[in-house]
């Protein structure tokens, strides 16, 4: 797992807009209730193996202690890139932007 760049990230936020609207600042700022911390985190955006995660902070810091090779997916699956460089969103991503859009 690792955080996207700045390109991969426009790609993302721009294919996320056409669907949630000015609604996506609340998919970023969704406070997360997961893990033993007792401060609420932040949902975050990993990608891994050329796919798009949606996940808490507190799972990505809990699954550092599993190899990328042994890592098959971690959170929510919104989308993956193409061979071609273009961002897809995948049937997973649709509970996502139900709640959002």
């Amino acid at each position: 797992m690792r955080p996207l760049d700045e390109t991969e990230m426009t790609a993302v936020m721009e294919k996320l807009h056409k669907f949630v609207g000015n609604n996506l600042k609340n998919l970023i700022e969704n406070p997360s209730h997961e893990g033993p911390d007792s401060i609420p985190g932040r949902y975050c955006f990993r990608m891994n193996k050329n796919k798009i995660y949606y996940c808490s902070e507190s799972l990505v810091k809990r699954a550092t202690n599993i190899a990328r090779p042994n890592l098959v997916s971690l959170g929510t699956c919104i989308g993956k890139y193409t061979h071609g460089g273009n961002f897809h969103l995948t049937v997973q991503a649709l509970n996502l932007l139900a709640a959002n859009a």
